[in-house]
């Protein structure tokens, strides 16, 4: 069950003066040069709670079209409504630059994040079998369940004021 948000927190952009926090990075995804390949074209968003990073969020935009491509909160930092209020933070920023469609994708094996990406709007598009077979090295196993399919979502974003209103 997911508590809710009770705690002071702040979602603000990374500074180019701070370091990248790879350890959450990596916790949404496993290959660091797939990461380093996105991170130059994408805004970066921090999630602290009392000055210390616990979570981040990676949007890409090109046009109409947007991406989040990781996202991701500290373990003793989640089931606390910080992961939600990322998505949306960043939902929010994909708006604000005239995005249209904002893609999410995950893993077959992300149940939380299946859940999430749903009841916050998104539709499912598309699954790319075995793509965590072919793009990654070692077995990636989550929830007991091996990921082997990326799971892609979007979410039209003129739908966030009726989405929103259904909580």
């Amino acid at each position: 069950m997911e508590r809710t948000l009770n705690m002071n927190y702040l979602i603000r952009k990374h500074r180019p003066d701070e370091p990248m926090p790879y350890y959450l990075l990596l916790l949404a995804d496993e290959n660091q040069a797939l990461i380093d390949q996105y991170l130059p074209d994408s805004q970066v968003y921090m999630v602290e709670i009392d000055e210390k990073v616990v979570g981040v969020g990676v949007l890409q935009t090109n046009g109409i079209a947007g991406e989040i491509m990781n996202i991701a909160i500290a373990p003793d930092s989640q089931r606390n409504g910080l992961g939600r209020a990322l998505l949306r933070a960043l939902t929010e920023a994909a708006t604000h630059q005239a995005v249209q469609w904002l893609r999410i994708a995950t893993g077959n094996s992300g149940i939380g994040q299946l859940a999430l990406y749903q009841q916050e709007g998104f539709d499912l598009i598309a699954i790319d079998r075995d793509y965590f077979l072919r793009n990654y090295p070692e077995p990636i196993w989550e929830n007991r369940i091996q990921c082997k399919h990326q799971v892609i979502f979007e979410k039209h974003l003129s739908e966030i004021t009726a989405n929103d209103n259904k909580n």
